[in-house]
C-alpha cells in the first residue's frame, strides 16, 4: 500500500467514502487510481469535480489546499506513535490491521488515523456519551461510571467533547485505565481546544482516532460521522446525559442500528438534560441504567465471547464491583449525611460545609469504590 498515493485520492475526493470506494472498485488499488488520468476517472463515473481536481493534481493552483494538507498529513505521520489503518476492503492492496471492531461492518470509513497505544483498539469497548452543557450531577456521574467501567476491563470511548465526554475520558484516566477519542476533526486539531491537556494524556495511554486527514477543520457534517465511528467500535452506548435534539442520541440510534446495546441513564423530569434519555428509555430503544454494574451485567456475556480464546481473560469475578478500599474522612462524611436515603447532589453540597469540588470528588471515590451508586434522583449507599 503506498499511503501517499492512498491520502491523495482521500483527500481529491473530499474525504467521502463513497467516492473512495468508488474509485477503488472500478480503477484498482489507489496507486492505479493516481495513475489514472482525469480522462480515465472519468469514463470510471467519477464526479465532474473530482476530474477537474484530478486533472489539476498535483501543480495546479486550483489543488493547492488539498496539496498542502496531503504534505502535512504525510509529515505528521512521521511521528511516533502515530500511523493509519486502511479497510482491507476497500483497499485491496492493504498491509496494514483493520481494527477488529470494524471488521463486520458496512459502510465502514476506508481510512483511520492514529496516535497513541494502538493496541486499545484490541479491547473491548464501552463508550459513554452526553451533552455538552452537563449538569454538576451528570459530569461526576459520567466521571464516576467510566472509572468503574475502566477499572472493570473495559476502554471507555468518547469523543472528546465538552461536558460528558470530557468527564467520561477524565474518569478512566483518574484509574489509569484505557480511554480512545474519536475526532471530528484532524488530529493535529483539538476539539474543543480547552481539550488540549486532555487529549495529551490520551495520548500517553489511550487513543485518539479519526476517519479525517490531519488539517481538517471540525465541520459541523464532521460529526454525525464521528458519532457512527463511536457507536461502532464499542459494544455498547451509555447516554448520561442528552437534549431531545443532542448529538448523542445520533451516537445511541446509530448504536441501535449496528446491534450494539444502548443504556440510558434517567434523571429528574424537570431536567432539560435528561429529557433525550427519557426518549430513548420511553421508545425502547435504550436500556434503564443506574450503575455502572447495570452496564457490565448486560455485556458479561460478551466479554465471555471476547475472550474467550485469549490468556488474559476476565472473569465474572473480576467484573464485580465491590469496594475496595476504606473511604477518606470526606467520604465518610458524607456517608453519615446521606444515611439511606436516596440524596440528590445540591443537598449533599448544601449540609456537607466543603467545597463543591471537594464533595463531587468525594462522591466520585465513593462510587469509584462501591460505596454509593447513581440512581435516579441522586445517589445511594450500597455498602456499611
Amino acid at each position: 500500500m503506498d499511503i501517499a498515493d492512498a491520502i491523495a485520492l482521500y483527500l481529491l475526493l473530499e474525504q467521502q467514502p463513497g467516492a473512495y470506494r468508488h474509485a477503488l472498485e472500478r480503477l484498482g488499488p489507489a496507486t492505479q487510481v493516481m495513475a489514472a488520468n482525469a480522462r480515465q476517472w472519468r469514463a470510471a463515473g467519477m464526479s465532474v469535480a473530482a476530474c477537474e481536481r484530478r486533472a489539476a493534481w498535483p501543480q495546479g493552483r486550483s489543488v493547492e489546499a488539498v496539496r498542502a494538507q496531503w504534505l502535512k498529513s504525510l509529515r505528521w505521520l512521521e511521528a511516533e506513535r502515530r500511523g493509519i489503518w486502511f479497510d482491507s476492503d476497500a483497499n485491496n492492496d492493504a498491509d496494514q490491521a483493520w481494527p477488529r471492531a470494524f471488521a463486520q461492518l458496512p459502510k465502514r470509513p476506508p481510512l483511520l488515523f492514529w496516535e497513541g497505544d494502538d493496541s486499545i483498539m484490541g479491547l473491548p469497548q464501552i463508550a459513554i456519551v452526553g451533552s455538552r452543557a452537563a449538569t454538576r450531577a451528570g459530569l461526576a456521574q459520567a466521571q464516576s461510571l467510566a472509572a468503574e467501567l475502566a477499572r472493570a476491563g473495559l476502554a471507555v470511548t468518547s469523543g472528546l467533547a465538552s461536558g460528558i465526554d470530557g468527564a467520561a475520558h477524565a474518569g478512566a484516566l483518574s484509574v489509569e485505565g484505557r480511554t480512545l477519542a474519536v475526532l471530528g476533526c484532524g488530529l493535529d486539531r483539538i476539539y474543543p481546544p480547552r481539550h488540549q491537556g486532555l487529549a495529551q494524556r490520551i495520548v500517553q495511554s489511550g487513543l485518539l482516532i479519526s476517519e479525517f486527514a490531519p488539517g481538517s477543520m471540525p465541520e459541523p457534517w464532521c460529526f454525525p460521522r464521528r458519532n457512527k465511528v463511536i457507536a461502532a467500535l464499542s459494544l455498547g452506548v451509555l447516554v448520561v446525559e442528552a437534549g431531545p435534539k443532542s448529538g448523542s442520541i445520533i451516537t445511541a440510534q446509530a448504536a441501535d442500528q449496528l446491534s450494539r446495546l444502548v443504556w440510558a441513564m434517567p434523571g429528574s423530569v424537570a431536567s432539560l438534560q435528561s429529557r433525550g434519555c427519557h426518549a430513548l428509555i420511553r421508545a425502547g430503544q435504550a436500556r434503564l441504567a443506574e450503575t455502572a454494574q447495570d452496564v457490565i451485567d448486560d455485556v458479561l456475556p460478551m466479554l465471555r465471547d471476547w475472550y474467550g480464546c485469549r490468556s488474559d481473560a476476565l472473569s465474572a469475578e473480576a467484573m464485580l464491583l465491590t469496594p475496595r478500599a476504606d473511604p477518606d474522612e470526606n467520604g465518610r462524611h458524607l456517608l453519615t449525611i446521606m444515611g439511606w436515603e436516596v440524596s440528590i447532589v445540591d443537598n449533599l453540597l448544601a449540609h456537607a460545609g466543603l467545597p463543591a469540588d471537594q464533595v463531587l470528588m468525594a462522591l466520585s471515590e465513593l462510587e469509584i469504590t462501591g460505596w454509593i451508586g447513581a440512581v435516579p434522583g441522586g445517589y445511594q449507599r450500597l455498602a456499611s
